[in-house]
């Protein structure tokens, strides 16, 4: 038996010194060596690949059987191999240049994957595990994406994305995928330390409190702020390699990915939503608002979420409060007519409303129309106010919105409505409206 323990080894050295006799074969047709040099490049051949086995061997707490026969993780392997590679490539950065040694990092990670992939690495079948799955989305960014350059929505990316994907690792998440400007990252418990419900609350908080310091590189750029909603849910998945001998990928699945999902779908700018599992989970170190209800797709009954204002000791982390959720609001009477989204996709009917009041964040409108919250409108608002002489009109562009609260008065819906995308100039529109009417009425406080 213990001879059988060896195997994996000398597989591995054999398949080094059979990689290495093609461009040795090449090296000898194209320079057609005389016979003491052709025994030369054969030698040194063989030389470096036993160098280069030593290097490898180097690396691992073991040699490859031995790893095996412990019963570790073939995915741990990987990773212990990558490691020492990533170390050095990340030593180099530190002097040179640190896009193209991103770019060499990159397409190690690509290479090694695939490499994992061919060799069966990655397990076929599926694990259950009971996880913590983090999902966030940016408001906003689609005006960014259809009024600037590609060059300047890519580089705006990737800066959210490089500080968003630093904290996930800080707090020992895994980004599972991008998604456009959405991102999954997966937690799970790891041993001595923390609770991957723990870690993922903390976490999406300290992405939130970070989101100021993007926007302020933002406004220094000439572009407008973004915003993030954050969802979190726990429960068991099943993880597994999912996909064809084309393209496939570690990932996870399952019904609480999707609820994941939903909880996302139903968060504000600036807002992190947890689920009741989550909530249980971390309820001791939480801080969060009264919980509401919601209705989701793929659930029979509505769901009870969690608004995260902070965490306490020993993290104290409070999530920043944005502007654009507590402007100062003023009594309107201006019709409007608003499209329903249903999920991602906009239905063809055309409401009528009319709009009761109004600031840069949100506004309160009437409508006959019978309206669920937790949906997404898309509006314009346009007309005059008053005396033309004294108050002036407002003409907007597509504006974005998700209904947060439905109330029936009198045969009507009164909808309380936050906008979610909206053309800064268009934003700057609706102030000076608000300043306008200040001079004649007193503002509503919400």
């Amino acid at each position: 038996m213990e001879k059988n323990n060896h195997k994996p080894a000398r597989k591995l050295l054999v398949g080094l010194l059979a990689a290495s006799l093609i461009p040795l074969a090449a090296a000898i047709f194209l320079l057609q060596p005389s016979p003491t040099q052709g025994a030369l490049l054969i030698a040194w051949d063989v030389l470096a690949v036993l160098i280069a086995w030593r290097l490898l061997e180097s690396t691992l707490p073991a040699s490859y059987n031995e790893w095996m026969r412990r019963g570790s993780n073939p995915i741990e392997f990987v990773e212990r191999l990558l490691r020492p590679v990533e170390d050095f490539i990340t030593n180099i950065s530190n002097s040179t240049q640190p896009e193209k040694d991103d770019i060499l990092r990159q397409r190690l990670h690509r290479r090694l994957d695939a490499l994992a992939k061919r060799r069966n690495l990655l397990p076929e079948g599926g694990d259950a595990k009971d996880v913590t799955v983090l999902i966030s989305d940016l408001r906003g960014f689609t005006f960014i994406a259809d009024n600037y350059s590609a060059a300047e929505v890519v580089k705006s990316l990737n800066r959210y994305f490089t500080r968003m994907t630093q904290i996930i690792s800080q707090y020992g998440g895994t980004v599972d995928k991008f998604i456009g400007d959405s991102i999954m990252a997966i937690f799970a418990k790891k041993e001595n330390e923390r609770d991957d419900a723990e870690s993922a609350v903390c976490c999406a908080v300290e992405m939130q409190i970070a989101m100021n310091a993007i926007n302020n590189e933002n406004l220094s750029l000439g572009m407008p702020s973004i915003f993030m909603g954050v969802g979190i849910n726990s429960g068991r998945v099943i993880a597994g390699k999912i996909g064809s001998d084309l393209h496939s990928e570690y990932t996870v699945i399952g019904k609480e990915v999707n609820l994941a999902s939903r909880i996302e779908a139903s968060s504000l700018r600036g807002q992190i939503l947890i689920s009741y599992s989550t909530y249980a989970l971390t309820k001791n170190i939480v801080q969060v608002k009264e919980p509401f209800s919601v209705s989701v797709k793929g659930k029979r009954d509505s769901i009870l979420l969690y608004e995260v204002k902070g965490i306490g000791s020993p993290y104290n982390l409070i999530v920043p409060e944005r502007e654009a959720r507590r402007t100062t609001r003023v009594q309107i009477n201006l019709p409007f007519q608003f499209q329903i989204y249903e999920g991602k996709v906009m239905t063809s009917d055309l409401y009528n409303g009319v709009i009761l009041d109004i600031g840069a964040g949100g506004m309160l409108a009437a409508t006959k129309a019978k309206i669920k919250p937790h949906l997404n409108i898309k509006f314009r608002i346009k007309g005059w106010l008053g005396n033309n002489q004294e108050i002036s009109g407002i003409q907007t562009s597509d504006i974005y919105g998700k209904i947060l609260r439905v109330k029936r008065i009198n045969g009507e819906y009164e909808v309380n409505i936050e906008f979610t995308i909206i053309d800064p100039q268009d934003t700057a529109a609706i102030k000076e409206l608000v300043n306008s009417v200040l001079d004649k009425s007193a503002p509503v406080e919400k």
